[in-house]
């Protein structure tokens, strides 16, 4: 029997006895953060209000909107092998304000639960806060999710239903930050499990607090990480920017040792079967309009490199704007509904999804073009509740059953950040991939993302050969761009083994 608490109200239809009795208990780690009035409130916070007045607590104040931000890169291994490794990985760039903001949150959340783990409930009590129960087995899927809030998620996450600020009471619930098991909000009888498919062990502070979720306690006491720094006071700050300097290199190296013992041991990679379908990837090459040509140039005309074959690195910041001339080209529109039709002309009931990237303007140009098209498509976007976006969603899980089944658009769109979690392979074997994903220098975590896309069909359970296509759009007359230089990056094979983690 499993019991799925998509909501508060959700939760209140519930009791104690039949919570105890189910074999599987499914919630969204943001539950803690979701908002009243169908989400549209920006201050009511369901669920912790529940808390509150269970437990007889505080008020709950809603998760902070701001932190600090990481800034990982991978460079040939997973940890960094310098003495400031840590140091930049923590940063201390942010407000004094928000460390506050974040510590009292904390506080306000750790009282409920320890008032809430003071009362008894009987077994018709409906409504108990998850934070009541001792759980056999705790599965975290995607745990990599609480434990990153990088600058460019936090853009990304605007587009995303798990947004910045569920994140960060994400990292709350699960108890991220907290080192004395015995005292998290979510407590196991057995073992905690996580679950992930992204690379995100390149730093010794991030495998520290991925063994703090799933171990149960840091593997160094001394450790420090930005989940730490954001809620220390200024005097801590202080004291601890003092002892910088005292760290020996005996320390470090037994800081990484750690870390490597940790993975080794606790990292269970590709365990699954092999898959036994085929991949094939294709691109089609489009051409933009002179037009286009010249707004292309035009956008770039301040880095004095105005040439269609520059490269992102050569433009630096500057290629925002190239690209948000590449990802509005009506020749990727154009491309985008060519390769739909000759999807459906072969399989006119195949469901197909498509990826676009939402940070340079692809995930708007691509939805302004579906809706212009005339093409039954269907998206999710922060318009709509949680209970919206399970539902369209699960159009896409399964194959058709019913009359209303078949009925319903054959296209999702998605942005890349909308990727993790779902489950397409059973009714989806074709994606677009509308424009790459290009976020900055860093290949590793761009490719990973698009793997990251490509498996939500790409996975165990699939029984078809798999399809990804891909749109690159070129100069005026077939001139090398953007498009090519980001797409043989994150196809490059040693990025790509980097980026699923798949080496010997």
């Amino acid at each position: 029997k499993s019991i799925v608490l998509d909501s508060t109200d959700t939760l209140k239809r519930f009791s104690v006895k039949e919570i105890c009795e189910a074999d599987m208990v499914i919630v969204p780690a943001g539950i803690i953060e979701e908002r009243g009035n169908g989400g549209k409130s920006a201050t009511a916070r369901p669920y912790t209000e529940l808390l509150s007045s269970k437990a007889g607590a505080d008020k709950i104040p809603p998760a902070p909107m701001n932190g600090h931000k990481e800034a990982p890169t991978i460079e040939g291994t997973w940890v960094r092998n310098m003495a400031s490794g840590p140091a930049i990985y923590v940063g201390n760039t942010g407000k004094q304000k928000h460390r506050d903001e974040q510590a009292f949150y904390g506080h306000r959340y750790s009282d409920a639960i320890k008032k809430i783990r003071q009362k008894k409930f009987g077994a018709s009590e409906r409504g108990v806060p998850l934070e009541w129960f001792t759980w056999n087995r705790i599965v975290v899927d995607e745990c990599h999710e609480c434990l990153v809030s990088s600058a460019k998620q936090d853009t990304e996450s605007r587009a995303s239903d798990f947004k910045a600020q569920a994140r960060r009471g994400a990292r709350e619930f699960l108890g991220v930050g907290c080192t004395d098991s015995s005292s998290r909000p979510l407590l196991a009888k057995t073992a905690v499990w996580g679950l992930t498919g992204t690379p995100l062990l390149e730093t010794e502070a991030r495998v520290t607090e991925l063994a703090n979720l799933m171990g149960g306690t840091y593997l160094t006491g001394s450790a420090h990480h930005w989940r730490k720094e954001e809620r220390e006071s200024g005097r801590d700050i202080f004291l601890n920017q003092q002892e910088e300097g005292s760290k020996s290199r005996e320390y470090r190296c037994a800081i990484q040792e750690s870390c490597h013992a940790y993975v080794r041991a606790a990292c269970q990679r590709n365990r699954g079967e092999k898959l036994v379908v085929n991949l094939e990837r294709k691109q089609k090459a489009v051409n933009m309009s002179e037009s286009e040509g010249a707004k292309f140039l035009s956008a770039i005309k301040d880095t004095n490199l105005e040439s269609y074959s520059v490269t992102p690195d050569q433009l630096g910041d500057m290629a925002s704007n190239g690209l948000a001339v590449t990802a509005s080209s009506s020749a990727r529109h154009s491309a985008l509904f060519g390769i739909i039709d000759s999807i459906q002309a072969d399989e006119p009931d195949t469901k197909i999804i498509v990826f676009a990237n939402a940070v340079y303007g692809g995930y708007k140009s691509a939805l302004s073009a579906l809706q212009s098209s005339g093409h039954q498509f269907s998206h999710v976007d922060e318009n709509h509740s949680v209970m919206e976006q399970n539902e369209i969603i699960s159009w896409f899980r399964h194959i058709d059953v019913t009359k209303e089944d078949r009925s319903r658009p054959r296209i999702l769109l998605l942005s890349f950040s909308q990727a993790a979690g779902h489950n397409l392979q059973e009714a989806c074997h074709n994606v677009i991939m509308f424009d790459p994903m290009y976020s900055g220098s860093d290949p590793v975590a761009d490719a990973s993302v698009e793997e990251q896309a490509l498996g939500r069909v790409m996975r165990q359970g699939q029984k078809d050969d798999v399809t990804c296509y891909r749109i690159l759009v070129k100069g005026p007359n077939g001139e090398r761009c953007l498009d090519d230089d980001i797409v043989e990056r994150n196809l490059d094979e040693d990025v790509l083994r980097a980026a699923t983690s798949n080496f010997d």
